[in-house]
């Protein structure tokens, strides 16, 4: 019998895959440890494996806030020649931090806001900073784009498993609804890489990928479910010339109409239900933030700090319910503003919120631009950036999402990958 030439395991991987290896094998040690170190840190966060309690009695997530700290000074490690600490980036990203821990010293409940702290500049700066160094190479953006397909395979059979065995998305998830739904939305990366960088059979699982993903947002209601269509529409938008835009809000609106029929009775329980406490909640928070903020616009009150006593000298705007019933939530259910720009705001002061709303804005001005661009910048397809960040900034207005390791790193991660001012 004829012996096939080459080793079996090398026919058995395709081309693209052993150039991969073959990079890998070409980093330094401390790169492979930091590649290393970075994946497991994006499994923990997305699958919350393992969970381990760090500090009893404490509901900030430590253990995976650590993970971020420990990947960060790898990354400082491994890519000490490439990083200056005066650079304007490094600058406000030590400002931030400084005044996040500032914050939390002045706080009444100064051990929760520390940690909380801790956890928002390890995987703010930390996602940030990975996203900036970490992928400015294809093999790079390729093993990502694989990483984040291999941490939804988990979330969306989980979450489909849930909903048609116990009736509920999150029985088999032990996620919170907002942050499950938010990582199918950032974690799109995977699939939409596939999607326009791909082969044919690569475009079909992406495709495959992306309606699993809005199948298990569709599965718990939630105002996200019109985030996709939304950004679809951007996205056509950007892509698409007058004709073929016109052409293609046809499916757009009947995708617009299906979703609005499935959720008919839901929205019409939810959306004109004024004693709803999701919505009035949100509603009251803008005022009372801003209630907060006055008292203490340097430094806020602390990071999820107690409320109950801001509430004494303040007068409810919301006209359906009453200040004895705003305050009975306030101390299990209301230590955020359920608007992550608002409780900013309120928990870190004036300053914080400025410097990291400017920074943003900064950078997805520089995103648009990018999306605009005719020649090519980087390796990367840039609408492939433009979804998660948007999907994640139009959750934010609903959800408090960079206090938690998971949303907070994978937002930062793929604002660090916008290019520099000086690649556009």
């Amino acid at each position: 019998m004829n012996q096939p030439d080459g080793n079996l395991i090398s026919q058995l991987v395709s081309s693209r895959d052993r150039r991969i290896l073959k990079w890998l094998s070409e980093l330094s040690k401390a790169e492979k440890v930091l590649c290393a170190v970075f994946c497991l840190t994006c499994f923990q966060l997305a699958t919350k494996f393992p969970n381990i309690t760090l500090v009893p009695g404490e509901r900030a997530k430590v253990f995976s806030g650590l993970l971020c700290g420990v990947t960060l000074f790898a990354l400082i490690i491994a890519k000490r020649g490439k990083i200056r600490l005066n650079s304007p980036e490094w600058v406000i990203c030590l400002t931030l931090s400084l005044l996040c821990l500032v914050s939390g010293l002045f706080s009444e409940d100064m051990s929760s806001s520390l940690w909380r702290a801790l956890i928002l500049i390890f995987s703010g700066v930390g996602g940030f900073w990975c996203g900036r160094l970490l992928f400015n190479h294809p093999f790079a953006l390729l093993l990502l784009a694989r990483l984040c397909l291999i941490v939804l395979i988990p979330l969306i059979c989980l979450g489909v498993a849930g909903y048609h065995l116990h009736d509920n998305v999150l029985h088999f998830v032990d996620i919170h609804k907002h942050i499950l739904n938010n990582l199918l939305l950032v974690l799109s990366f995977g699939p939409l890489y596939l999607l326009l960088n791909g082969e044919r059979s690569h475009k079909i699982i992406g495709g495959l990928y992306l309606v699993a993903e809005y199948y298990v947002l569709s599965l718990s209601f939630d105002p996200m479910i019109w985030f996709p269509p939304l950004l679809l529409g951007g996205v056509l938008l950007f892509r698409l010339n007058k004709r073929q835009l016109g052409l293609a809000l046809i499916p757009l609106v009947c995708l617009f109409l299906l979703v609005g029929y499935f959720h008919s009775h839901k929205l019409q329980k939810r959306f004109f239900d004024m004693a709803d406490i999701s919505y009035w909640v949100r509603a009251e928070n803008v005022s009372f933030s801003y209630h907060i903020a006055k008292k203490k616009p340097l430094t806020g009150i602390g990071l999820v700090a107690p409320r109950q006593e801001y509430l004494n000298d303040y007068s409810m705007v919301y006209p359906y319910v009453n200040k004895d019933q705003f305050a009975a939530i306030l101390p299990k259910e209301n230590r955020s503003s359920e608007n992550q720009f608002l409780t900013f705001m309120a928990d870190l002061g004036f300053p914080f919120l400025f410097l990291y709303t400017f920074s943003v804005l900064i950078l997805y001005i520089r995103l648009i631009r990018w999306m605009l661009m005719k020649r090519k910048v980087t390796e990367i397809n840039p609408i492939i950036i433009w979804v998660p960040v948007t999907a994640a900034l139009l959750h934010f207005q609903f959800f408090d999402g960079l206090l938690h390791p998971q949303t907070s790193w994978f937002f930062h991660l793929f604002l660090g990958m916008i290019p520099t001012k000086e690649k556009l």
